[in-house]
């Protein structure tokens, strides 16, 4: 087993540890990070079905994509409905009908050859949804003046996290039907962004929920 294994099955494994910590610090009252807890959630069991079902057992993981994608949506607009209220509803309804007609097309047309592309749809959707609620955040917090320092909000860790990550692999996401085609003995290095930034997303909630208990 190469370094590269190793360093898979560490990021894997690691994506356990958000939803640990949050277990393991009991005074963890924040509200906003109570926000982001059915997404810790989301996170723990997309690493355990990765290690056991993809990696131990090599079960495909074409379905699990979009399991993942829906579980994902739905946690990540929870966290900002629960984070910015309902002053943005019609924003809200919107990207919710757009993933909801992604989701009736792929399942009427799904192929499962073309599962990347599909995947590819669905995480630009995300993606839009992140910079969206996330502006809106950073634009409240801005001119409200609500902290001294934006290293004092766990939220600032939580949205810095998943900011990195999407802006990060949106075009790796778009791109990767092509990388296979064209470039499919260099592909792992390329996919070697999606694990790093895994990893990011994954300590950044860690910081975020350290925070939010030693406030």
């Amino acid at each position: 087993m190469g370094d590269y294994n190793y360093f898979v099955y560490f990021v894997v494994l690691y994506g356990i540890v958000p939803l640990l910590v949050y277990f393991l610090l009991p005074n963890t009252t924040v509200k906003e990070v109570r926000f982001i807890y059915p997404f810790l959630w989301v996170v723990c069991i997309a690493s355990l079905y990765e290690f056991l079902g993809t990696l131990v057992f090599k079960i495909s993981s074409e379905y699990w994509f979009i399991v993942y994608k829906l579980l994902a949506f739905s946690t990540i607009l929870y966290f900002f409905i629960s984070l910015l209220g309902e002053k943005l509803r019609l924003v809200y309804c919107f990207y919710s009908i757009c993933f909801l007609a992604l989701l009736l097309y792929f399942s009427i047309h799904w192929d499962i050859k073309k599962y990347l592309e599909i995947n590819s749809y669905f995480n630009t959707l995300q993606t839009l949804v992140v910079f969206t609620f996330s502006i809106a955040w950073f634009r409240r917090v801005f001119i409200h003046l609500e902290f001294d320092s934006l290293g004092q909000s766990p939220v600032f860790y939580f949205v810095s996290g998943l900011l990195l990550y999407y802006s990060g692999t949106v075009f790796l996401f778009l791109m990767s039907t092509v990388l296979l085609v064209h470039e499919s003995s260099s592909f792992q290095d390329y996919w070697m962004l999606n694990i790093g930034l895994n990893l990011v997303l994954r300590t950044l909630l860690i910081i975020g929920i350290w925070k939010g208990q030693a406030r």
